[in-house]
């Protein structure tokens, strides 16, 4: 191909940067020389070089003539050699850059290059052990090489020989003691070999090098907890929070400490210090409330959570703190705060589902009604706002506006647990298409086999169709599974051990049912049964 048509070519093809150095090329020696039998023989060897730098990322074959014709006219470069070395590393021709590399070693054993360049073979051929008799051998002559000592740590480590490795690692910190990253490898290593003191002062190193590197601290704090050393974690957060007062970061990872160890009085000290100079923030606020519920002050821990503004995004969980302390101390007090928590206009989905849920939980069903469907003006598709809304006709009995509200939401999320069941129990309750509700309740379960409501509603299920036994078995499972009292539960549950005739059991768990129970309909329903049965409490 006439040098013209070639540097055409290369243009054509948007390799700029080659077809710029062929063109410098050619302006430096005229086509006569390159033909001329007696022409520079570097001048050629550069020549070969550039087209296989044109050619290396679409021909193997091209690429690799090229290069070899670069070598034959320049024998003595190492790195054209090294270039052809690379070249097979790069496309697995493993073998063959064994061939040359061990060749070059042999001349050059000297040249940590080409050291570097055998270890990676021996890595890409998966050889490892290999890897590491070049690099002990290499080390010998080089002991202070930094890659050498950097490399040997990780395939030692990946051969599962911590000591071997902890030695190089040892050497390395030597040469470079200032290297925070050296001193946390140290620390995991010590860990590992279960040489705790050791490890602590690595990573109390590691630490103090890294200028208040937060991750590091974070495991720091893990590697002390698990080692039970929490006067070490506190007197450590204590310092860093001391030299960086105004780091909220600092000061969250020392609260959640104290809060996970239940250090109620520390966590109510170092917040009431804070919120001294940061009145407003409502997520410390929150903190400082939870702190005092915990503590028992519950009269100053609702004054702290009221004191949380609307804006704040922790407005939400404090109204939910609020209502369950006031649930706890007087339902009256409870109801009364929910209606004037009912009135504000706070357009976040949140409030509406914990608003219309609360009064559901306080049996005033027909107020949660109103409030979910408020909600639902400002958020239309939202499900847990629809959900709450069927749950709140659910406390009113009226399954029929449930199943109007849920069975759309269906076709929507056909795979969803909750509204499977929702629709499942509905049917349940109004005793039609059972067959329908089974296999809802049925693909339900599936999806969250050890769920007690949906366990509950497949046992209910079968207790109206007649099979006691089944419906036993997933009551039973069911009630094993409860987190926190659940009266329906313990309701369908003591029906059915009355109708096998185990009246005794029958009423401790109508007893259960009815001193959980919120809502008229089912204490009336309850104190019934409990009569009719004779249960004495």
């Amino acid at each position: 191909m006439p040098i013209i048509t070639r540097l055409l070519f290369l243009i054509k093809n948007k390799n700029f940067l080659i077809s710029f150095a062929l063109i410098l090329l050619f302006s430096c020696i005229s086509t006569s020389v390159l033909k001329a039998k007696k022409s520079d023989p570097l001048q050629k060897a550069y020549y070969y070089f550039l087209l296989y730098l044109q050619e290396s990322p679409h021909s193997f074959k091209k690429a690799e003539h090229f290069l070899k014709e670069a070598i034959q006219y320049d024998k003595k470069s190492l790195y054209l050699k090294k270039s052809l070395v690379l070249f097979y590393l790069e496309n697995e021709k493993f073998d063959k850059a064994e061939k040359i590399l061990k060749k070059l070693y042999k001349k050059n054993f000297d040249n940590p290059e080409f050291v570097l360049l055998l270890v990676k073979l021996y890595i890409l051929k998966n050889q490892p052990y290999r890897a590491i008799l070049t690099l002990e051998k290499a080390l010998k002559k080089y002991p202070k090489n930094e890659m050498f000592l950097s490399l040997l740590v990780s395939l030692y480590l990946q051969k599962n020989k911590p000591k071997k490795a902890l030695s190089k690692l040892n050497r390395l910190i030597k040469i470079k003691p200032e290297e925070y990253t050296n001193w946390l490898l140290k620390a995991r290593i010590l860990k590992d070999l279960k040489r705790y003191e050791e490890a602590k002062k690595a990573y109390f190193k590691a630490l103090e090098l890294s200028h208040d590197n937060k991750q590091i601290l974070i495991e720091v704090i893990k590697f002390l907890e698990e080692y039970c050393s929490f006067k070490d974690i506190e007197n450590l957060l204590n310092q860093y929070l001391k030299a960086h007062p105004e780091n909220t970061d600092f000061l969250k990872i020392l609260l959640g400490f104290y809060l996970e160890k239940e250090k109620w009085h520390k966590s109510e000290k170092i917040l009431k210090k804070y919120l001294k100079t940061h009145k407003k923030e409502g997520e410390f606020l929150f903190l400082l409330g939870f702190t005092l519920e915990n503590e028992g002050k519950t009269k100053e821990a609702l004054q702290i959570y009221k004191s949380i503004s609307e804006k704040s995004g922790w407005f939400v969980e404090a109204q939910r703190r609020i209502l369950s302390i006031l649930k706890k101390e007087d339902r009256k007090k409870a109801k009364i705060y929910l209606l004037k928590l009912s009135k504000k206009e706070i357009k976040d989905k949140d409030f509406y589902i914990l608003v219309s849920a609360s009064a559901e939980n306080l049996d005033m069903c027909k107020e949660g009604i109103k409030f979910a469907k408020k909600g639902l003006k400002f958020f239309p598709d939202d499900v847990d706002i629809t959900l709450s809304l069927a749950s709140n006709y659910a406390c009113l009995n009226d399954y029929k506006t449930v199943i109007k509200i849920v069975k759309p939401l269906l076709k929507k999320y056909p795979e969803d647990p909750y509204i499977l069941n929702f629709l499942g129990y509905s049917y349940v309750e109004l005793n039609i298409k059972l067959e329908k509700a089974e296999e809802l309740l049925k693909k339900a379960l599936k999806k969250k086999p050890q769920d007690p409501y949906i366990l509950d509603s497949i046992g209910w299920l079968y207790y109206k169709k007649g099979d006691l036994k089944k419906a036993l078995f997933y009551l039973k499972k069911a009630i094993k599974n409860l987190q926190e009292p659940e009266p329906t539960i313990f309701e369908h549950y003591a029906e059915i051990l009355e109708k096998l005739g185990e009246i005794k059991k029958a009423c401790i768990y109508y007893l259960k049912a009815l001193n959980n129970a919120v809502h008229k309909r089912e204490i009336h329903t309850l104190e019934q049964r409990v009569k009719n049965l004779k249960c004495k409490d």
